[in-house]
């Protein structure tokens, strides 16, 4: 059998990223799986802008603080405790609004763990 045990404040900070995000699948030894833990103080994007995934599928778990997503279905408001989900294709835009009282944390989880499977969308068009 094989465990592994990760703190996600013993890694560094993903560079280039407008919130403290953390990529915690690698550490943990997950291959099949993205795990990433973002902190994102008021004002700021967790992790991207406006985006789809073409075929993974992406959760927001919040452990504090209030996640705001956008659709285009509308907004929502992720409570600390809820999860959020959205399926491939499905457009969404996850933040820390400039007027929140504290920062949020999230851990994010997505699958299956695909590098440049995300499709950024413009609301507009």
């Amino acid at each position: 059998m094989d465990y592994t045990h990760v703190n996600p404040d013993d890694l560094e900070p993903v560079a280039d990223r407008p919130c403290d995000t953390r990529r915690l699948s690698g550490p943990a030894g997950l291959e099949h799986v993205a795990v990433n833990r973002f902190r994102a103080e008021p004002g700021e994007q967790v992790p991207l802008a406006y985006h789809y995934h073409e075929r993974q599928e992406e959760a927001f778990f919040v452990c504090s603080g209030t996640l705001r997503v956008e659709t285009p279905e509308g907004e929502f408001a992720v409570d600390e405790g809820t999860l959020f989900s959205a399926r491939p294709e499905a457009p969404h835009r996850a933040y820390n609004p400039a007027d929140a009282d504290s920062t949020v944390d999230v851990i994010a989880i997505g699958a299956p763990p695909v590098d440049g499977d995300a499709v950024h969308y413009d609301p507009d068009e």
